[in-house]
């Protein structure tokens, strides 16, 4: 048998040399870390803060926070100086809307008190009354239905009013054609209707258009202080724009030792011009406003309460008749009334100055009215009732004619000079609005073109 011969162990494998040992100092170094991540959110952050921070150092930061500030406040001034136009020119325009709705009440509660006094006057003729009276009657209410849709129209405030109002006037419609019907039939029972009617239309329908109309003087009273202000807002914030540019020219002047800037010294004159303006402008609607609710409306006003009062009292004197002897409170409320028409004339005389002679008509109506009374109260009631309804010259409804119908051109003049005047006082105050804001940013531009010339000398 052959014997292999014994294979050779393979070569051990060399390893590689030991490193030497670090020396002293390489040993105490440590490498450097990773940089931050440059596209973090918290890298633009801080970078963004480190930009900002250089860019307000020093003289030239110190410039590019006076330029940004009173570029705001140029912003700031010509929105304030905007809205002060703006605002009066809306109040203006409220306050002409809410004149018109007190014209328009009183008008409605005039017709209404001047049907009834139609009404109970043509009641004392008995059986048919006079056509020319009835016409009268119904155009009368016609004339405040018409109205009653066209005031909830023109203020949503007095809607609910209004429509309660329909419905009391519909009420009284039809109370007064119930008194017709037994009137003309002889039936004494249409008396006790006419006295109904009436009563329910001075219980429920006036006391409702005193209340709207009190409402409304509410409003315009408000609308009228409105208009007036308008003028603070403008000028204070005027004011306080031309201190802070004078600062800043001061200050600018004492660091670059130029003591003028042009384009800065260009907004200060055009704010000094936009206030002076504004003081002019809405200082003259604040005078006209004021001579409006003192003059033509508080006329208006006037007039107005004593034409309703008038109607009320010749009603008055017509039930005073109709209840035969037992009408003693019908005539104290026309006393009553009679007060108010005499007070209320004598406030028109003292505001207008000329009233039309309202106050020599009133009387002699007043001086029929006794005439009348002194005949029922020595027991001369047909004659009393005959004088009451006589149409001719010299007659109590002759004299109260004359008075209606002046009293009602006063009215119409003295409400449409207030509205004339409203009107006049809101011109072009829109358009003066706009062009302040425009002035606001134009100062706002010089500003910042002021301080860029002084910032780029820096550089």
């Amino acid at each position: 048998m052959t014997r292999t011969a014994p294979q050779p162990p393979p070569p051990a494998q060399a390893r590689p040399p030991a490193p030497p040992p670090p020396s002293p100092d390489s040993a105490a170094v440590a490498p450097p870390p990773p940089p931050p991540a440059s596209g973090g959110a918290a890298g633009r952050v801080g970078a963004g803060m480190s930009r900002v921070r250089s860019g307000v150092r020093g003289t030239p930061g110190r410039m590019r926070l006076v330029s940004a500030g009173l570029m705001v406040l140029g912003l700031v001034l010509g929105l304030a100086v905007g809205q002060s136009f703006w605002a009066a020119d809306g109040a203006l325009g409220r306050a002409a809307d809410n004149t018109a709705q007190i014209v328009r009440l009183q008008e409605i509660q005039t017709s209404l008190v001047r049907a009834d006094a139609l009404a109970t006057n043509a009641f004392l003729v008995g059986g048919l009354e006079p056509p020319e009276q009835r016409a009268e009657y119904e155009e009368s209410i016609a004339q405040a239905a018409g109205l009653l849709p066209e005031a909830a129209g023109a203020q949503p405030a007095d809607v609910a009013v209004l429509a309660d109002l329909n419905l009391a006037v519909v009420g009284y419609v039809d109370g007064v054609s119930a008194a017709r019907a037994n009137n003309r039939q002889g039936f004494p029972v249409g008396a006790q209707y006419l006295r109904l009617a009436s009563a329910d239309l001075r219980a429920d329908a006036l006391p409702a258009l005193d209340a709207l109309g009190a409402a409304n003087q509410e409003r315009a009273a408000a609308e009228f202080s409105a208009a007036r202000s308008a003028i603070y807002l403008a000028v204070a914030v005027g004011v306080f724009g031309l201190g802070a540019i004078v600062i800043a020219l001061i200050w600018l002047a004492r660091r670059t030792h130029r003591y003028v800037n042009v384009p800065l010294a260009g907004a200060e004159l055009l704010v000094l011009v936009l206030l002076v303006i504004s003081a002019v402008v809405l200082g003259s609607v604040a005078s006209r406003v004021a001579a409006v609710r003192d003059g033509p409306y508080a006329h208006a006003l006037a007039v107005s309460d004593a034409r309703i009062a008038a109607y009320d009292a010749k009603a008055n004197e017509s039930l005073t008749l109709i209840s035969r002897g037992s009408g003693a409170a019908f005539e104290t409320a026309w006393t009553d009334s009679a007060g108010v028409v005499e007070q209320r004339l004598s406030d028109a005389l003292a505001i207008a100055g000329d009233d039309g002679d309202l106050d020599g008509l009133w009387t002699t109506y007043a001086a029929a009215h006794r005439a009348i009374r002194d005949l029922d109260d020595g027991g001369n009631w047909d004659e009393a009732v005959a004088a009451a309804t006589s149409r001719e010259d010299g007659s109590a409804n002759a004299a109260f004619d004359a008075f209606a119908s002046s009293s009602a051109d006063v009215l119409v003049a003295a409400s449409d000079e207030a509205t004339t005047a409203l009107t006049q006082a809101s011109s072009g105050l829109a358009v003066w609005g706009w062009l302040g804001v425009l002035a606001g940013v134009v100062v706002s531009g010089l500003a910042w073109w002021g301080l860029a010339q002084r910032i780029e000398e820096y550089r």
